[in-house]
């Protein structure tokens, strides 16, 4: 079976995280809304963005995914 390139997303009360396996990263993600042109229309569109990482070795991430979550997030 193969790995996935992402774990399922995890939620806070602040924000979403997700591990990454290709780069053993954990995420974090924000939404954020930006202007778009598309077709000569200029509208919002809401997009998610990587505002950080943490190196969590996939070993240990498996083992503990909430506790590896809720480390990062009470980091702020």
């Amino acid at each position: 079976m193969q790995t996935p390139a992402y774990s399922k997303i995890y939620s806070t009360d602040r924000r979403d995280y997700r591990y990454n396996y290709r780069t053993q990263h954990l995420e974090r993600l924000e939404k954020r809304i930006r202007p778009k042109q598309i077709n000569g229309v200029t509208g919002w569109a809401v997009e998610t963005e990587v505002t950080a990482e943490f190196e969590v070795r996939h070993q240990l991430w498996d083992k503990m995914p909430e506790y590896w979550v809720n480390l990062y997030d009470d980091r702020g």
